[in-house]
């Protein structure tokens, strides 16, 4: 497990305002809030085929719906990512609000690299690669300018965030 800092000793970016500041410590304050909130986002994602749930407040960059096969329990798991498209790959990122260990789809997807995507209301089942460190540097500036909230939480822990690139399965 890697170091985490605490949240409260992330210094408020410039390009934020403090009262989004604020909300977004709220909204990540807790593992137990972001589950809650990670639970709702995918209940309301697939109740109206990502016509609620595509955009998040406070969020820049739209949402797709990743299903991965749990490492330790081999049932399907769904969750609600970020996603930054760039010649048609969509590319996600581990952030977990910068906490010391990799969010639970990431360790699916390093397990078992066989995952399906839904896009608002396209579903197709994903080509799914990791990228290699020095193919993760080489577009990290582009991720977070697209999502700065990405380097913020970067910088609270040392464990570098998997970058993943999906892409719809060839036929």
């Amino acid at each position: 497990m890697s170091h985490e800092k605490p949240l409260h000793e992330l210094g408020k970016p410039d390009w934020i305002s403090e009262a989004d500041w604020q909300a977004t410590l709220a909204k990540v304050g807790s593992m137990q809030r972001i589950r809650a909130d990670a639970r709702a986002h995918v209940e309301t994602y697939l109740a109206t085929n990502g016509e609620q749930g595509y955009r998040q407040e406070l969020a820049p960059l739209p949402c797709l719906l990743i299903t991965t096969i749990g490492h330790r329990s081999g049932k399907p798991a769904i969750t609600a990512l970020n996603f930054l498209l760039r010649e048609q790959k969509y590319y996600v990122v581990g952030s977990l609000a910068g906490s010391g260990t990799d969010p639970a789809w990431a360790r699916n997807l390093q397990s078992k690299p066989q995952a399906w995507v839904q896009v608002k209301d396209s579903r197709w089942e994903a080509d799914v690669h990791r990228l290699s460190d020095a193919e993760r540097a080489a577009i990290w500036p582009t991720l977070v300018q697209a999502m700065p909230l990405w380097e913020v939480f970067q910088q609270r822990t040392d464990r570098p965030f998997p970058v993943f690139a999906l892409a719809p399965k060839a036929r």
